[in-house]
């Protein structure tokens, strides 16, 4: 059976084609529009058009808020008229079920409690807007809704972020809308804002770590407020999965929608949950609803991702016009030694908001001042941290990985020991934690040796790994993005290793 599902979300557009129960086609518009969070499907429809998928068994389009914001069924409807199929649903989102169906089989769990907590969910038929909701997920039943958290749904013009948080009682909020408000408050974009909300809250006992120009008494009261939000909604849903574990007996727990992205909150879950299974959809956010969707409309077993490598890859590179030089991975160890950040670029890209060794940018994680350097360059705010990719074997001997033998999403900001506050500072937040990717050959072979090699020549088994992006720029997708962003910016080195190439 072969499945296209095409949700029309409120942002984060994103269409998957699962073939016999196996995902063979993802697409995110914003990484070809390059337009963050992107709502249309204009550049991915046409890709899907131009990879020759003629027939399909299901075409699923399913709606997610009113049709003067989304992008509207018809225009979908037009796009894919040159395709065949033996039936077309067109259907009323079920946001929340797809977020808990996306992560439930990809974690591979026979049976699990599934929660999904985003800014908001679908609206309901009785005019009232899903915001938080807990389901009992089985491979061997149907779902069981045991929990929904509503309010009346507003039609304020969801367009204009600025009135429509400002009009919103804050006890009425779900967790992520409150992330959102937030957000505007402090002078950021709703949407974008969330993750730097998360990190300002870190600083709440390390505000003489906070440089210019953060260093105010008015972001101190804001580090104050974003740190009582996260310490408010992570007991929140801790308090949830404890209710609901308690109540079902069940010990394996599925957390998705977009507030799974926050990794300190993550943490907080595996530390007083200490017998209980958490999985954290790597696709938690709104990206990931056209998974769900094409696993809930699946007639046949889902393999489970084993990895999200699943993007955009390149069939050859067109080095015409390019400098370049052929190196080994000792070669691009000497110039991350050297001070340089190089951008890694392989592969398909990875699904989700993680940079994980396919299209990221990487420099020396011991260089003391190396945050402020990545920072400037990726032209991000001084006060936001970097991630850390680390040896899977090394792991446990430089962070407190509690009950984790590998964190390969970078889901969690975990506690730094010693030595890796001592020796890796440009990863290392304001209260000595680090979110980390751990890497084995398995996963990502060049990854895995560029950081061998780097460990064979300093003795620290880890680099620091950030988006290849600049601030504000979606995850550079293709090839051409990828020359592009280097040559408007201050990266000076593309590394190809598939082909052993150095791009300057």
């Amino acid at each position: 059976m072969k499945i296209l599902s095409i949700p029309t979300l409120a942002h984060d557009a994103s269409i998957c084609i699962l073939e016999n129960g196996i995902i063979t086609f993802y697409k995110m518009e914003e990484r070809y529009s390059r337009k963050k969070h992107d709502l249309s499907f204009d550049c991915i429809l046409e890709l899907l058009s131009q990879e020759n998928h003629k027939h399909f068994d299901k075409i699923i389009i399913s709606s997610h808020f009113l049709d003067d914001y989304t992008y509207s069924i018809e225009k979908i409807k037009n796009k894919i008229k040159n395709l065949s199929y033996d039936e077309l649903i067109i259907e009323s989102e079920r946001h929340h079920l797809y977020h808990a169906y996306c992560g439930f089989y990809n974690s591979g769990y026979e049976e699990a409690i599934c929660f999904s907590v985003d800014a908001s969910g679908a609206i309901l038929s009785n005019g009232e807007i899903e915001i938080e909701t807990v389901y009992c997920l089985s491979k061997n039943s149907k779902e069981t809704q045991l929990y929904q958290r509503t309010r009346e749904f507003d039609t304020i013009n969801h367009s204009n972020f600025d009135e429509y948080y400002a009009q919103i009682d804050w006890n009425k909020l779900s967790v992520g809308e409150k992330f959102c408000k937030y957000s505007q408050e402090i002078g950021y974009n709703p949407i974008d804002g969330a993750g730097k909300v998360m990190g300002l809250a870190q600083y709440k006992n390390h505000k003489d770590k906070l440089q210019y120009p953060y260093n105010t008494q008015e972001w101190k009261e804001r580090v104050n407020g974003a740190y009582d939000l996260q310490q408010e909604t992570q007991s929140h849903v801790l308090n949830l999965i404890k209710k609901y574990t308690k109540e079902t007996g069940i010990k394996n727990v599925v957390i998705s929608g977009g507030y799974g992205l926050n990794c300190v909150a993550n943490y907080h879950y595996l530390k007083n949950l200490k017998n209980i299974n958490i999985y954290i959809d790597p696709v938690c956010f709104d990206a990931g609803i056209s998974i769900g969707t094409a696993y809930y409309h699946s007639l046949e077993p889902v393999q489970p991702l084993q990895n999200v490598y699943i993007g955009h890859q390149e069939t050859s590179y067109d080095l015409k016009n390019l400098q370049t030089q052929k190196v080994s991975y000792e070669d691009i160890v000497n110039l991350i030694l050297q001070k340089n950040i190089v951008a890694l670029f392989q592969g398909k890209s990875e699904a989700g908001q993680r940079a994980l060794g396919n299209r990221s940018l990487l420099f020396d994680a011991r260089v003391m001042n190396g945050k402020d350097i990545v920072n400037q360059i990726k032209k991000r705010e001084n006060f936001r941290p970097f991630a850390g990719s680390i040896l899977q074997e090394e792991a446990s001997k430089w962070f407190d990985m509690l009950s984790l033998k590998e964190s390969p999403y970078m889901q969690y900001a975990m506690n730094a020991y010693e030595n890796a506050i001592e020796q890796v500072p440009a990863i290392i937040h304001a209260d000595n934690t680090c979110r980390i990717q751990t890497v084995t050959q398995e996963q990502n072979q060049h990854f895995y040796s560029l950081i061998s090699c780097f460990f064979e020549k300093t003795g620290v088994p880890m680099l620091l790994n950030t988006s290849f992006n600049l601030g504000g720029e979606p995850l550079v997708e293709t090839f051409n993005h990828a020359v592009y962003t280097l040559k408007n910016s201050m990266i000076e080195y593309l590394y190809l290793p598939e082909i052993e190439t150095l791009v300057t």
